[in-house]
This record gives structure tokens, sequence and C-alpha cells, in this order.
């Protein structure tokens, strides 16, 4: 026994044998004798195929056969192997194999409780109820074979019926009832059924047969109630951990946010966090709870702090405010400085005014733009250190270079936050722009009630709306909406991850993703480090987990304007089956899609309702999307709407109807008899002059349902032309298209890749993991969690990201098959301060998405984006600009890139 036990290295698996034999040898622990565990070696003569126990096999008419099978079996087995549970004990700690051990108890408490059931049929049928205590079906054979009068005692809490939770909420999956009895009685007896095993019989008798890789049988066994996912403390800061460049720091960060905070944060604290090679760690804890936003105002004790609208903050808000007074109170009294570990106290010659300011930057931790540092600059912290440190009070070898260590970045060129500017009041700073309008940021304090998240809204009077949202963790102060798919890390293994989606009972669905590391990427010849940029010619280039995004340019002496491939500019789209529309055959080519997976004509040239996709118990609307992984067979253009659907149900609501009147379901508009235009509300401030064609190749009826698909006109008129991308922002299509107006003579926008016309706004190109999102696709089960694997979906997180409640974000797949998103301002005239906060944001945006920071990474879509680039610069619909004005302006645009 001993030996056969070493060899199997405690049920984990023996030396030389495959993951598969592995694990079979672990599922064949059994219990022939009550309080003798033997393990089975399949690769011992007895574990013959006919002999083999399956644990999962739900005992039939042969049963009793297969009974004396196992009774020969075990005969065999007990002649060869001989132990006890001490024996077990001697060679493996309990502590050291929970699972194992856990199975071990279950199947002796089932043989000490089946053993004195007399019939050898109810006897098996018994033990498989006690490892299977939910299962129906185990149920109704126990009855039918007679061996209810045997239950013994120790199995009625298990055969008892268990009450059904919530059955109402499986309601969806009657809409895939085969026969119209059967989606009756689904229906009536989700609404009465008070057990499980009453919505069983009465299902298995009207909606045969019974098979569970049926659509309507597939969608009750999936969308059983689970209990929520098991959360670490903080899962956004567990997700930092990775970033640690010390081993013993990513094991305490891990330590810290997984269950053992208490004892593994000071060490964390002390070690890493205030160590210059922890930088990456600290800013990325700091992004989970206090995320770099813009604009600082209200404060009344930093007040050279107020009226900064561009600027990014970590904290801005009247508790900041109040504790930079507090601070500097102490400071001026003669208290120590905190966090420096040396007892350093300010000198009375230090000016009250540098003191308030170094209080405020402490409290308020302004951002840099590049890779959101909060530290201070080294020159200023020397200069900081030599003005206002008592030296006379401090002892040992300390100096201002060692001091200004645990303040500043190690270089002086590194990416930092100056206290120069706040030594100013803003209206006596040059780079303060006054303007008679402002931008609101109303979501920045959220204040909505606990368990809800704030939303920007763009039509009506309010500005934001509250909604149901998760936690990450017991600690986490990160909330994602109702509705949302987030990464969780994995217990098991650290760096892998399980996606779950944020239901209003909690973390639900849990999937756990297959998990790949990769240190590096093999590029053509070689080999290259994770993480880093690189170039391929003239294009720059990322590798990231194996996978590497390049910058598509054309590498010549001169970077004349061109498409994909050199494909010509010509426009004679063909629609993917991915549902994106390429401008030529010739880019879908290029894209690598095949003749037979695209069509001629643009894609919202068709009607995905016109082949009657749907039954007759339901009416087929159009839904377009662009679907992000090439898993997908074909990219569902369309829903199909029960017409005996609830009117008041506004799960897929609201929309907005081709009378511009808008309705709270797609449901209501069908009972209504309209014909939907978009979907949402019915928007505000854009034309319903049409048609239109958009960025992105497609042609809409109108700017509203444009911008309800989250895209930008492109013209006005149908698409006829396809621009070549360049890297000046200026019209490409030459005199084919009329090109609307820029909102200002002169502003910060772009031409998008593909486009005819320049649009003003701050714009980005990103670049994501195919092969992330093909992974994240095929471990969804059911059709509506893969429909969520979607450039909507996605653009709608990223909208989520944006706290200026004057700026909206729009994007399109660029030829390349890339991501391009805008943020431009709502209003058709806005100022010059809420264009520059939306080009602000936008470099927000990219940061996030650069530094990999866990308001990116937590959601499941965004989580696959790698990398991001700036793509706007400065455009001009004027010819000439007069001499002062354009100095003037150019002074403003400095500032607007460099702020």
């Amino acid at each position: 026994m001993l030996a056969v036990l070493s060899d199997l290295s405690c049920g984990v698996g023996s030396r030389g044998r495959s993951k598969r034999e592995r694990d079979e040898t672990v599922a064949g622990v059994l219990f022939p004798r009550a309080g003798k565990p033997l393990l089975i070696d399949p690769f011992n003569p007895c574990s013959t195929r006919r002999g083999r126990v399956e644990s999962e096999t739900i005992p039939g008419d042969n049963t009793f056969s297969d009974t004396r099978r196992n009774t020969e079996f075990w005969g065999c087995v007990n002649s060869t192997l001989n132990g006890s549970r001490r024996d077990l004990n001697e060679s493996c700690r309990p502590s050291d194999e929970p699972e194992f051990y856990s199975c071990l108890e279950r199947r002796e408490e089932a043989e000490h409780c089946c053993s004195n059931v007399s019939n050898d049929t109810c006897r098996a049928i018994c033990q498989d109820l006690f490892y299977k205590p939910g299962k129906i079906s185990n149920l109704k054979l126990y009855s039918s074979k007679g061996c209810f009068h045997q239950v013994p005692k120790c199995l009625k809490s298990v055969a008892e019926v268990k009450h059904a939770e919530d059955p109402k909420q499986h309601l969806h999956c009657c809409n895939v009832a085969t026969t119209p009895a059967c989606l009756e009685t689904c229906k009536k007896i989700l609404h009465t059924a008070t057990t499980d095993q009453e919505i069983m019989d009465a299902l298995t008798e009207k909606c045969r047969p019974v098979l569970p890789q049926s659509p309507f049988w597939s969608c009750l066994l999936k969308s059983g109630s689970s209990k929520p996912a098991r959360l670490p403390l903080d899962a956004g800061k567990l997700s930092c951990c990775t970033k640690a460049t010390k081993p013993s720091c990513q094991n305490l960060c891990w330590r810290a946010f997984q269950a053992d905070w208490e004892s593994a944060w000071l060490q964390l604290d002390a070690e890493c966090l205030s160590s210059s090679l922890e930088g990456e760690l600290r800013r990325c804890l700091e992004d989970t709870d206090d995320p770099c936003e813009m604009g600082c105002s209200g404060l009344s004790y930093c007040t050279r702090f107020n009226d900064r609208s561009t600027t990014l903050f970590r904290s801005c808000s009247a508790a900041a405010d109040e504790a930079a007074k507090l601070e500097a109170d102490h400071w001026s009294r003669g208290g120590i400085v905190r966090g420096l570990g040396v007892p350093v106290r300010a000198a009375a010659s230090c000016p009250p005014e540098t003191l308030r300011a170094a209080a405020c930057l402490l409290q308020l931790r302004p951002c840099e733009t590049k890779i959101h540092e909060t530290r201070l600059c080294r020159e200023d912290c020397l200069e900081l250190m030599a003005s206002c440190v008592d030296w006379s009070a401090i002892t040992g070898p300390h100096t201002a270079a060692t001091l200004c260590a645990k303040l500043s970045p190690a270089r002086s060129d590194a990416s930092c936050v100056s206290l120069r500017p706040f030594l100013e009041d803003p209206q006596d700073n040059e780079s303060v722009i006054h303007l008679e309008e402002d931008i609101m940021t109303p979501c920045k304090s959220n204040p909505c009630a606990q368990g809800e998240i704030c939303q920007l809204i763009h039509f009506g009077s309010q500005l934001y709306r509250c909604v149901p949202a998760c936690s990450l963790g017991e600690m986490s102060k990160q909330l994602v909406p109702v509705g949302s798919w987030v990464q969780i890390p994995r217990y098991d293994q650290q760096g892998c991850l399980r996606i779950c989606q944020c239901t209003l009972h909690g973390l639900e669905k849990c999937r756990t993703l297959n998990c790949y590391k990769f240190n590096s990427c093999w590029v053509h010849d070689r080999f290259i480090a994770h993480k880093a940029n690189f170039y391929l010619e003239c294009n720059p280039c990322h590798c990231f987990e194996g996978e590497f995004t390049c910058s598509k340019k054309n590498c010549g002496e001169i970077r004349a304007p061109s498409l994909p491939c050199d494909c010509p500019a010509h426009y004679v789209p063909v629609c993917g089956r991915l549902g994106f529309t390429f401008a030529s055959g010739c880019l879908a080519k290029c894209a690598e899609m095949s003749a037979n997976e695209v069509e001629f004509g643009s894609c919202s040239s068709r009607n995905a309702c016109a082949s009657n996709p749907c039954d007759s118990t339901e009416k087929c609307v159009p839904r377009t999307r662009i679907c992000l992984s090439r898993l997908h067979k074909s990219c569902r253009q369309y829903e199909c709407i029960p017409l005996d659907c609830d009117p008041r149900d506004e799960a897929n609501g609201p929309v907005c109807d081709k009378e511009n009147r808008q309705y709270r379901s797609v449901c209501a508009m069908i009972r209504a008899g309209a014909s939907l235009a978009y979907r949402g509300h019915c928007l505000e401030g854009c034309s319903l002059r049409g048609p239109v064609c958009g960025i992105n190749g497609e042609v809409y009826a109108n700017e509203c349902a444009a911008w309800a698909e989250r895209t930008v006109v492109d013209y006005f008129g149908p698409c006829v032309a396809v621009g070549l991308i360049g890297d000046e922002a200026k019209p490409r299509c030459g005199d084919l298209v009329q090109c609307p107006r820029l909102i200002e003579p002169y502003c910060v926008g772009v031409t998008p890749p593909g486009a005819c016309c320049p649009v003003c706004g701050g714009a980005a190109k990103l670049f994501y993991s195919k092969k992330q999102l093909d992974r994240i696709y095929y471990t969804m089960d059911e059709d509506v969690d893969k429909d969520s694997v979607t450039l909507e979906v996605l653009l709608s997180a990223l909208a989520r990201q944006i706290q200026v409640a004057q700026c909206v974000l729009r994007g399109m797949m660029t030829p390349d098959l890339d991501i391009f998103i805008l943020v431009q301002p709502t209003s058709k005239r806005p100022s010059t301060l809420q264009l520059r906060a939306c080009v602000a944001e936008i470099e927000k945006l990219v940061t996030r998405i650069s530094e990999r920071s866990p308001r990116i990474t937590t959601e499941v879509l965004l989580g696959a984006l790698t990398r991001a680039e700036i793509a706007h610069s400065y455009i001009s619909s004027a010819m000439t600009i007069g001499g002062s004005a354009t100095q003037v302006f150019l002074g403003i645009l400095v500032y607007i890139i460099i702020s």
C-alpha cells in the first residue's frame, strides 16, 4: 500500500505519467470496506477496463451486474493492496492535501452510511445519492427501484427535496422551447413551482427529448443560480502584484490583497512601496482606489490648486483640503514631517506659502500626464529641502539627496510633478486660459448610494445616473456595473485569471481562463521581452504575452498616405462575417478574410431580417454589431423578440423609432407598431437630415443614428470614397466629398484612418490581443455572453472611463482591424476649455491602457487592450491665420498638448 501511495505522490500522480492518467488515478479513490481507503492504480493488473468503477455513472437497469463485477474487482484489489488510514497519514499530511482528504472523508461517510442497506442496487444508488445530493435523476431512480423504504437515517437530509431558488430567473430559457406545449408549461411552472423537483417533473414530461446539448435544456442547466464568487480582499490591487520588480514584493503584495492584509501590508509598504524600483507597483495600487481624474476646484485652503480644470489629481476633495491644512499646521508648530523615516522638522525660515503648497501637493496628489506619476520632481525636492528643512535637528548621515530619494524619482529626467506652478495663483499663471464656459465632472466624487456606480448620460436634463454595481472585494473601492464581465486573479495560480459576470447577486457565472505565461515574443529571428517596445522597419511595436502589435505606416523615405497592402483608394465595399465593412475586397484580403467570409455591399446595406431567421412566434429586429473574436462563426446582426413579450421589461431598452419617439423597450416599440431607428434614448443636438456617411464607411439614416452607434459623421450623403491614411489631419478624398466645416477654425483633431474629412477632438489608436479575446470567447458558454465580445461593448466600457460631462467617446474599427477612438465635445459649439478637456480625457485613457491600470485591466474586454498611442494633432480649416492671432493660438496649442 505505502509503495503505491509513494509512487502516486499522495494522490497527485505517478512519476512519468500523463496528466490525463494522473487525473484518472485521483478519480479512482474508492472505498469497498468501511474505514479502509484504497487507491486504485490504473496501471495495476487488477484495474482492468471491465473492473474500473466510474464514479460519475448513474446506475441503471444493469446496476446489479455492475455491482457483481465491482465485487470481483474489489476482491482482486484487496488481495493486492493492504493498508489503512494510518498508513496514509504517515505518508501524506492532511494539511498538505486538503482536497484529497476531503474526497476520502466523503467516500468514507458514504460507505459507512449505506453499508446497512441490504439490497445491492439500493446500496449503489444510496452511495451515488450521497455523492450528488441535489441530483433529481438519482432521487427518481431510488424511488423507481422501490428503495425509499430503505433510506438510512444518515441520508434523510441528503435525500430531501431542495426548494427552488427564484425559478423566475430562468424564464428567458422558455423562449427557446421547441414546442408550444413546452413553452406554456415552462412559463407556468417557473411562476408557480416551489421545489426543483416540481420543475423538473413538469418539464421532463412536456419538453422531451431531454437532451443536455439542446438549446432549451442547455439554458436551464447553465443558468442555474450559483453562489457569488469568492473574492480576494481587493481583486484590483491583487492584479497589480505582477508589476512588482522583486519576487519578495510580489509575494507580499499577493498576501496583502488576497487574505492577509493585516500582517503583510505594513511590510509591503515599508520594504517595497517607498523603493524607487517599485514605482510601477505603487502607481498601480494608487490607481485602484484613487485614479487620476481631471479638475480641481472649491478648495478653501489649497486655493492655488483651484481652477486647474484639465490638470489631473488623485484626491482633490474637501477632505483632502482639510487634511492639507492640518498637516501644514502640524509642520508649522514644529511637528515631524511624516513618511521620511527620519525625524524631519520644518525650518522657521520656510516661506508659509511654500509650506502650504507642499502640504497641498502631498494630500491632493496632482498627476503627471505621461505615466500618472505623483512624486515630486527631484529639483523641486532638493530646493524644498534646502529652504524648508531644519537641518540642525537631524542627526546621522542624512542629506537632501537621501531624503529626496523617498519623495522623488531617482533620475532627474523621470516623470514627476513640479511644485512651482502651484506656488502661483491660477489667475497669475499665464498658462491658465480664462474662458466663459466651464466643465463639469459630476461622477468624480460618486454621488450614488453604496453599491451603485455613477455613469454620465448625454440626454435629458440630468448629467448622470446611478446603476447597481459589484465591488471587487471586501476592501476594494472599485466598482463595476451590473452586466459587465470582470477578470479576477485566480487563487490557485498567480498570474492566471478567471472571468465572472457582475449580477444583482454579485459576481457569478465564473469561468477559468486557460493560463498561458509568455515571457517573450518571437519576432522574425529573435526573442523580444514581454512588455518591451521595439521597431520593425519604421513601425513602433510592442510585445505582450507572446503576441506583438505594430503601428502600420508607410516606411518609405517620404511617408506618402496609403492604405494597407497598398490597396487602391476605391470604395467598392464588402461586408465581412464579423460585421465590419471593408472599403474594398483588397482591404478584406489584406485583413486575411477569405472569399467566403465576405459579401458584396456594406454591412449597413444588408437587411439581417430579410431571411426570416426567427420562428413564427418571434419578431426579428436588426441589431448591428462588430464581433471582435474570429471564433464567431458569423456575427449575428439581429435579435428575436417573442411576440408575447412583456412591454414593461426594460432589459433591451430604451429604443428610438423612426418618428423620433422613445420606448422603454424593443417589445414596447413592437407592440406600438413602430420601426426601429436606433437603440438607446432619442438623442438631442444631432441632425435628423440624412443619409450620412460615418467615418467607418457605413451609411446611417441621420447623424443621430450614427451617434447612437458610437461613431462620427464623416460627411453628409451616402458613402462614396475611402481616404488614404496619413499622419496629417486634412481632407483625404479631394473633390469626391464636401467636408463639413470644423467646429472651430483651428482645433486639435484628426482625420480618422480611411475617412475623408478631419474632425475635432482627442484621438487615439488602440491595439488589442486577438488571442486573449479568442480565449474569452471560447470560455463563455451562452450565446448572450458570447455576444458581449463586440466593439459596442468595448466602447461602452471605455466611455465609462470618461469623467467630463461635456465629452463623449466614439470609435470605429480601422482598415487594419485595430480600434480607433475619439473623445469629442457634446456641443457643436464647444468652448476651447471643453475641447481641451476632451483632449485631456483621451490622453488619460492612453496612459491607463499603456500602464495597464486596474481601471482598465479589471474589465474583460478592456483587459485585452495591450497598447495605445495618441493620434490627434493641430488642424485648421482656414487658409491663413493672422500673425498675432497665430502666436496666441500656438501658445494655447502648446499648452493643450503638454498639459
